[in-house]
């Protein structure tokens, strides 16, 4: 972008936020309460959501939805009902609105808009089980259901590809993804890294002897790497987090590992702030969770593939805030906490700290607001999105 757009009255728009759902928190969430925040006029749109996960800032909105939310219990069907997440996403009325900033890793790119409007995706990833995921997706599902699978996915690939052709402008939340965007949708793309609440990080006086890992305890995260790396070594570890894989993770964990569950968040800070280092095993697009260890001081042992590759600095320099391990193996994570420990007197906790702050939420909110404002007064310049 290169027009300054800073005389634009962005507050004076009609402005629609567009997320696929509130199910689960995590990091998607948190960027649609940061952008609703920079837009406090902004209508909310989502396909289904469960009251409870909704940002609290948002909370006191009306937020629109499709016909799926309608259907009972959609929190426990929304799987099965993919082939009609297009028919959903298109039937939400977006006449009127100047922007309408969707937040993807699904359908919203595909909503149907205003000729004259701005639509800008923020993307989190193209969508994982059409693209890059959809074998491991399809060998999680029933020899009797795999079939159909197969056969939507196809169905998905072609119109999610569509879909985001209908996009005036990409935004990704990595460099990972914004490669990942031009593979699969051909669409060029501008890195804004998703908001961290770095500014409430501190270091502590003093560290534990335990490893930390935080987050869904789901497949895709490879906590099972973790515990049986852990359980290899006798290294103590405390996972924060629920999931599918919470019963398979405690089966096969030893006396050193500690299933924290949900952590309130007021306790959290004192764990990401006293562990000894945090454990991340997971292929992510971004990793918030790796961000929010290093604003407490605290250095990453991660798989060295994806956004993390980005937000960790690795290696015997100066300024190293982690240690990457090559590949998904146990063998390999239990030489990434070796070589770990071989250094970890070199680790600098201000040094790491300032390396999180990269990534603080008022960067990101400084960032998106002049891409947007810029972006809408191009927009104008050609005539559109008065």
């Amino acid at each position: 972008m290169t027009i300054d757009g800073s005389k634009t009255d962005l507050q004076k728009l009609h402005i629609a936020i567009l997320n696929p759902w509130f199910l689960q928190g995590g990091g998607g969430s948190k960027v649609v309460g940061v952008i609703a925040s920079i837009f406090p006029q902004a209508d909310i749109f989502t396909l289904f959501y469960k009251p409870e996960k909704v940002p609290r800032n948002i909370r006191n909105k009306i937020l629109h939805t499709s016909f799926l939310h309608r259907i009972p219990f959609i929190e426990r069907l929304y799987r099965p009902l993919l082939p009609l997440y297009p028919l959903a996403v298109e039937s939400l009325d977006m006449r009127g609105y100047n922007i309408v900033i969707s937040c993807d890793a699904s359908v919203m790119k595909g909503v149907l808009v205003d000729q004259d409007a701005l639509h800008l995706c923020y993307c989190h990833t193209p969508t994982r089980y059409a693209w890059d995921l959809h074998r491991t997706f399809a060998e999680q599902t029933s020899f009797l259901t795999r079939p159909i699978f197969w056969l939507t996915s196809h169905y998905l690939r072609l119109w999610d590809f569509s879909a985001a052709q209908r996009v005036d402008h990409f935004i990704a939340n990595s460099h990972y993804v914004a490669q990942r965007i031009h593979a699969y949708y051909r669409r060029e793309s501008t890195v804004i890294y998703p908001p961290v609440n770095t500014a409430a990080g501190y270091i502590a006086s003093s560290v534990s002897d335990y490893y930390l890992s935080v987050g869904r305890l789901t497949h895709t995260k490879r906590l099972d790497l973790v515990v049986n790396a852990c359980n290899r070594l006798k290294r103590r570890v405390v996972i924060v987090g629920v999931g599918r894989e919470e019963a398979r993770l405690k089966a096969m964990a030893g006396p050193t590992i500690e299933f924290a569950g949900r952590v309130a968040d007021a306790d959290l800070p004192a764990l990401y702030a006293h562990c000894r280092a945090f454990l991340f095993a997971a292929d992510e697009d971004f990793g918030i969770a790796p961000v929010e260890a290093q604003s407490f001081g605290r250095p990453v042992i991660a798989y060295g593939h994806g956004g993390v590759l980005e937000t960790v600095l690795s290696g015997e320099q100066e300024d190293a805030t982690g240690v990457f391990f090559p590949r998904q193996t146990v063998e390999s994570v239990v030489k990434g906490i070796l070589d770990f420990e071989g250094i970890e007197q070199r680790f600098n906790p201000i040094l790491i700290r300032a390396q999180s702050q990269r990534f603080d939420t008022s960067v990101f909110v400084s960032s998106m607001t002049k891409y947007i404002r810029d972006a809408h007064a191009i927009q104008c310049k050609n005539g559109y999105g008065q």
